[in-house]
């Protein structure tokens, strides 16, 4: 299974297949968005090893420029996260712009586009995380180190232990009691768990988490 997440920011679903598999390849989790928007939630969600921006997110507007939008925003961000950015309406400025102004670490043209030297450039500047054991008051070490890392990965680390704690059989009262929340916090935080897994209820989400134990 492929390891830590790389965000791919790109509308036309054939670049989204074309930049998904050769970062699988490149031993990473592609997490794929589309809009601005989802771009920016994605980013407040969790940490990455990379991003991939296309700079227009419009296949109807070619001076439509959000991606590079995103670029200001994971520029001005105090979390490190190189930035590999695509785009097919190059322009000598815009290269300049994203790969200077704006710290882009490579400026591939779909035009032009080598899928070998994108692989090599995702392997060379990805900021692979080292696997530090996370500890918590409120989960054992022994469930933790049961949790498969691609679902780690998804998830913070409040929601493992919101996790940890719905395995337990416990009521969202109960567990917002133990760790000092409202019940609506624990309701979304249970809602984020079963949105970023894919899975309607709490059993399922736990079996996914450990593997379908």
């Amino acid at each position: 299974m492929a390891g830590q997440p790389v965000l791919v920011i790109e509308d036309d679903p054939n670049w989204q297949t074309i930049f998904a598999e050769i970062i699988e390849d490149a031993g990473f989790k592609p997490q794929v968005v589309s809009s601005y928007h989802e771009a920016l939630a994605a980013l407040a969600g969790q940490t990455y090893a990379l991003a991939v921006v296309d700079m227009s997110l419009s296949e109807l507007n070619y001076d439509n420029h959000d991606g590079l939008k995103v670029l200001k925003k994971i520029a001005a961000s105090p979390e490190t996260l190189p930035a590999i950015v695509v785009t097919g309406y190059a322009t000598v400025n815009l290269a300049i712009e994203t790969l200077v102004e704006l710290n882009a670490v490579n400026f591939f043209r779909k035009d032009e586009f080598d899928r070998r030297k994108f692989l090599q450039t995702i392997k060379k500047e990805a900021v692979v995380k080292s696997q530090t054991v996370w500890q918590s008051a409120h989960v054992p070490a022994g469930f933790i180190q049961k949790v498969e890392p691609e679902v780690a990965a998804l998830l913070s680390e409040r929601e493992l232990e919101v996790l940890y704690i719905l395995s337990q059989g416990w009521t969202n009262k109960e567990i917002a009691v133990e760790l000092t929340v409202s019940v609506n916090t624990i309701k979304k935080h249970t809602q984020n768990i079963l949105t970023r897994l894919n899975v309607n209820n709490r059993a399922a989400a736990v079996a996914q988490a450990l593997g379908g134990e």
